[in-house]
């Protein structure tokens, strides 16, 4: 815990929020205007309770009721919904559209994109648009959101014209071009694979995995770029250690027979599925030399497992989603049954063929993988099937037949704990309609893995307008919904707080503190792409320790990023700063005192500045926002050692705004900045003079 020196001047938090989305007239330079403001915090009760500056769902809780959705309501186009959240940036991508997925690394994020013949706009899109690709951001100012210029000129198409990419650095490689849920990240080494299946080349279906070095993360350097994964990649996974990478095809033939007869409920194996792949495991210890080390199929789990009735787990086609533990040695899958599959499910199999309690979580040992044995084995521990009935403990899921499991994310929860937090995927729930979301009604579950033989589900979570309760409503009122689809978390390793990108349900922020208890504390649904066109998200969400910020990505609109405004969330806008002394400028030097900090979550920003120098004198008496530098300008760089502050006061004795910003770079070293935003025209920014007897310190609760 940190002390924070007395402040001389106290404000209540107030301010409009000012949401940025800019457009993509410089495709380099960025998009977005900054927002400002720091609300009193949303409520927390048992969902979002708004503050001032959110504009919160009109009707169902998850719901975009016809009257809100348009497409024009009122001459005026849906402008999105938010509570306890706001947007900071957003950056349209081109309006290409199809939104692959996304990483972050310090200054840096990468968005790919997916597949389509079709742009954002409804125009034709082929991989020779230069802009297509594994987009290369620079976030040392958040709100602008700027592509990397292309000057080193490395990872273009073997296709593509000579010279800088005009539209900035975008990954073009083999798969980097449509990298999408195997767009993976861990230290220095960032993989990508393309989606599903590759072109094909010479009569032979390719599987591109691409290998990049990002230590110097503003210029990604490909290691490999010519490597084969044995089938396709729907969904991957890169272990902590950066050596291992996990894929999940989405492909091939199913494992029994279609049109046979019922044979006693006992399986028919096609004599081909000892061919099938259902997880392939690539070697990346040498990352410029890619192996395979493993194909695995469902036939080398145990026999008695394979013919257990309860669940027939041989019947489900296909894997979705695969993670690991921290150290690597467990591995866990999501087994994608159930009777409404996206793709339609068999909700017409005879009983001795269903899928419908195929549905679930299956763990594996995978140690060998770890050891790099000789003929590697992955070993059966449990599988869970949402049929199980100590697993229904939500009587809303019923048997979860009506979603099919699409992630099963490994996490260590802030009480020590090792749990799966889980989502679910259908036709319906990607769709949206009253009737989609009728027939979808399994979502988010949290498992407690401590007996990982016998896992158990512990907690789940849906939105209102989820409930069975409220579906004639839904179809009454033409509500639209979304499902727990993608997620992401505050901290994998210590977490509290999941992100559910929920297609058309927006992001929700879920606080899972009591993993029996969850609580819906903050959403972020975006307003409409094209005046006919709704948006949806779709990938993981990604988020910035640094800086306090979600990065999503919409299937139309791009990049975007939103901050939480409730510092039990936020624990950026706990950050102080206590600068007090000369700073140093090309335009003269400046006397400076400034005390900054927030006491205890709940309570609004305090601050004063003064500033002496150059001609001029300002007062900040009043902030309205306190938080990380989302508008980092000069050498300041958004990162853990900067703060901002928004507030006003006077300027040569005249009402005026401010934008102060500071960075401590150790032993009472930095930088100090301060822009005018209304009232004057002023701006200065320099070092903190380093002979002695100055104070400059950025600072951080707990």
């Amino acid at each position: 815990m940190k002390t924070h020196i007395g402040l001389s001047m106290v404000a209540l938090a107030t301010a409009a929020l000012i949401a940025a989305c800019g457009s993509d007239n410089d495709p380099v330079s960025g998009t977005d205007t900054p927002v400002a403001g720091d609300p009193i915090p949303a409520k927390k009760i048992e969902y979002c309770e708004p503050g001032p500056g959110d504009q919160p769902e009109t009707g169902i809780r998850g719901g975009i009721p016809a009257a809100d959705r348009g497409p024009v309501k009122n001459n005026v186009t849906f402008k999105g919904f938010w509570c306890g959240a706001h947007k900071v940036a957003q950056h349209k991508l081109f309006d290409r559209g199809a939104f692959g997925d996304l990483q972050i690394k310090g200054r840096c994020a990468y968005a790919s994109r997916r597949d389509g013949a079709k742009d954002a706009l409804g125009q034709p899109i082929t991989d020779q648009k230069q802009y297509v690709g594994t987009v290369v951001f620079d976030m040392k100012t958040p709100t602008k959101m700027a592509i990397t210029p292309d000057d080193d000129q490395v990872g273009h198409a073997s296709f593509d014209p000579a010279g800088p990419n005009p539209y900035g650095k975008v990954l073009r490689t083999p798969a980097m071009i449509r990298a999408y849920s195997a767009l993976e990240l861990q230290g220095n080494i960032m993989i990508g694979a393309y989606k599903d299946n590759g072109p094909t080349v010479a009569g032979k279906v390719t599987n591109p995995l691409d290998v990049y070095d990002v230590s110097d993360c503003l210029h990604p350097v490909p290691l490999s770029t010519t490597y084969n994964t044995p089938q396709g990649n729907h969904d991957g996974w890169l272990t902590p250690d950066g050596k291992t990478y996990y894929g999940i095809p989405f492909s091939g033939d199913p494992i029994i027979g279609r049109g046979n007869v019922d044979n006693g409920n006992k399986n028919q194996v096609v004599p081909e599925a000892v061919n099938r792949i259902d997880m392939h495991v690539t070697d990346l210890s040498d990352p410029r030399k890619p192996k395979a080390l493993l194909n695995w199929n469902r036939l080398d789990l145990p026999q008695e497992v394979q013919d257990n009735l309860d669940w027939k787990i041989l019947n489900t086609t296909h894997f979705h989603d695969v993670s690991t533990n921290n150290d690597g040695t467990r591995v866990y899958m999501a087994l994608y049954g159930g009777t409404n599959s996206l793709g339609g499910g068999n909700k017409s199999a005879i009983e001795a063929r269903t899928q419908r309690c195929g549905n679930g979580l299956l763990i594996m040992d995978s140690s060998d993988i770890v050891k790099r044995v000789a003929n590697p084995k992955l070993k059966y521990i449990s599988f869970v099937s949402w049929c199980d009935d100590k697993q229904m403990i939500d009587p809303d899921f019923g048997n979860g037949e009506t979603a099919s499991a699409h992630a099963t994310e490994w996490v260590r929860h802030v009480n020590g704990k090792e749990y799966i937090v889980s989502t679910e995927e259908s036709g319906g729930g990607l769709g949206g309609t009253p009737s989609g979301i009728c027939a979808h009604q399994s979502y988010a579950r949290m498992i407690d893995i401590s007996d990982e033989k016998n896992p158990q589900v512990v907690g789940t979570y849906k939105s209102d307008a989820n409930k069975p309760e409220n579906c004639e409503k839904n179809l009454a009122e033409d509500t639209w919904a979304g499902m727990t689809h993608y997620i992401g978390f505050d901290d994998r390793s210590n977490m509290r707080v999941a992100v559910y990108a929920s297609a058309y349900g927006g992001i929700r922020f879920v606080d899972w503190k009591d993993p029996a208890r969850p609580i819906e504390v903050a959403y972020y649904i975006k307003e409409r792409n094209t005046s006919d066109q709704m948006d949806f998200t779709r990938p993981d969400p990604r988020y910035d320790t640094e800086n306090c910020l979600y990065y999503t990505g919409w299937n139309q609109g791009g990049l975007v990023s939103v901050e939480l405004t409730n510092p039990e969330y936020n624990p950026c806008m706990s950050r102080g700063a206590s600068v007090k002394g000369k700073v140093v400028s090309a335009k003269g030097n400046l006397d400076v005192a400034v005390e900054a900090s927030r006491n205890g979550n709940g309570a609004p920003a305090v601050a004063s500045m003064t500033l002496k120098g150059q001609g001029h004198d300002a007062q900040l008496t009043s902030v309205t926002r306190l938080g990380s530098a989302i508008d980092a300008d000069g050498d300041i760089t958004a990162a853990r050692n900067s703060v901002q502050i928004d507030g006003s006061g006077t300027f040569d004795g005249k009402p005026a705004t401010f934008r102060v910003l500071v960075q401590d770079n150790s032993n009472n070293t930095g930088i100090f900045s301060f822009t005018c935003t209304s009232g004057c025209d002023f701006s200065t920014s320099g070092y903190m003079d380093g002979s002695g007897g100055n104070k400059l310190v950025v600072s951080q609760k707990n």
